[in-house]
């Protein structure tokens, strides 16, 4: 995946770069291996990216920066995946952001 820059935003401690193609991923259903029970994903980057370990951004003292997205998941200290739901859930944008 050639990586595009979504977004760059200055902060104190440095650059925050968000990558990302900003189309739409379909949402599909598997097991994962910590349930029994089917579960929504998305693939992103060669990932499956459940939806239960997304967490939501709605949050005391949230970034604003981080409040146009619907939730995230860390990969790193430094870096993750930021992910919009559409408005009829059957799809997600997805981004990475690095520090």
């Amino acid at each position: 995946m050639s990586r595009k820059i979504y977004k760059e935003i200055e902060q104190d401690n440095g650059t925050l770069t968000i990558w990302g193609s900003n189309r739409w991923i379909k949402i599909d259903y598997a097991k994962p291996e910590w349930s029994d029970n089917q579960e929504p994903y998305f693939r992103y980057e060669d990932r499956r990216h459940y939806l239960s370990e997304i967490l939501g951004t709605r949050f005391p003292n949230a970034p604003e920066w981080i409040k146009e997205f619907d939730g995230y998941a860390n990969d790193s200290f430094f870096s993750g995946v930021l992910v919009k739901l559409s408005d009829d859930g059957e799809a997600v944008k997805a981004f990475t952001f690095c520090s």
